[in-house]
């Protein structure tokens, strides 16, 4: 065994040690764990849409309009969720929009990470002007409703998935911005950030290499919160026609488009209306329970 190899055990020791001790902490929460368990298979779902769905969601079957679910007398196994009023597969449309509300929740996260952790360091790092432009425009943006802004933004954008999912960031980037320089702030007083610069570390350095990774615990509470918010609101976004457009099977779409059949055929809305609130909760779920394991406060207060 070579010698690099005897240094580096030690350290994989530490790193298992620390996720066998997440992994418990994270456990003990009974919700986040189901939680953790329903988006896992939402997941495989949405990974395996192309294999599993039994029909294509936008094609249409003129003979089986509006067929209940199969739960539902006259409803049948070939269409397990029932047809919508165009004939096309309700679970088909299911499995594709879970694609589709992962990959929102997604390009959403990764923007207001990438854009509002930035904002955050360059405001920590640079007190007077530029700080101050930097949190009065977070402050601006806060200070509007978060779905009338969403709204307007796609108003001015256009109507599109991908126009709501630019809105929705907008939207939930001065969360980041303010949670990532608070943490900073925190911890640019701490003895290990005067050592670095005392040993003549960089700027850029003692950024994303000394405060960034010992902010990433509240950041990360603070994504998962907003993926579920994000689907939420793109739900939202197009139920109102601002989002997704048809055929598109975007689950706020699948409610637009059901809306006008609630009392002759509740269960169109009730199957696209209940796969947001079951991923919605779950993602909070999951939310509560990295909190529990990753904020060293709520261990103490447990114990």
């Amino acid at each position: 065994m070579s010698v690099e190899a005897i240094n580096n055990q030690p350290k994989q020791s530490a790193l298992m040690a620390v996720l066998a001790s997440f992994w418990f902490e994270f456990r003990q929460n009974r919700g986040a764990f189901y939680g953790l368990i329903f988006m896992g298979i939402l997941l495989m779902c949405a990974f395996l849409a192309d294999f599993i769905s039994p029909y294509s969601p936008i094609e249409q079957y003129r003979d089986a309009l509006k067929l209940p679910p199969v739960w539902v007398d006259g409803g049948t196994w070939a269409h397990i969720f029932g047809t919508d009023a165009l004939g096309r597969d309700m679970l088909s449309r299911m499995i594709y929009g879970s694609r589709f509300s992962f990959y929102i929740g997604v390009i959403v996260i990764c923007i207001c990470l990438t854009v509002g952790v930035m904002l955050g360091l360059v405001a920590a790092f640079n007190k007077g002007f530029i700080e101050n432009c930097i949190m009065r425009l977070m402050d601006i943006i806060l200070a509007f409703p978060s779905l009338l802004m969403a709204l307007a933004l796609v108003a001015i954008l256009g109507p599109s998935l991908l126009n709501a999912m630019i809105a929705i960031a907008v939207v939930y980037i001065p969360h980041f911005v303010r949670l990532t320089r608070a943490q900073a702030l925190s911890e640019l007083g701490k003895d290990y950030v005067s050592s670095s610069k005392t040993m003549g570390a960089s700027r850029a350095r003692l950024m994303f290499i000394n405060v960034l990774p010992n902010c990433m615990a509240p950041l990360i509470v603070q994504a998962t919160m907003s993926f579920s918010s994000a689907i939420l609101d793109a739900a939202a976004l197009g139920f109102l026609g601002m989002g997704a457009q048809a055929p598109t099977p975007e689950w706020g779409t699948m409610l637009a488009d059901a809306r006008q059949y609630i009392q002759s055929d509740p269960w169109m809305m009730g199957i696209p209306g209940l796969a947001i609130l079951f991923t919605v909760l779950s993602i909070n779920l999951i939310g509560d329970g990295l909190r529990d394991a990753l904020d060293p406060k709520m261990k103490t207060s447990k114990t």
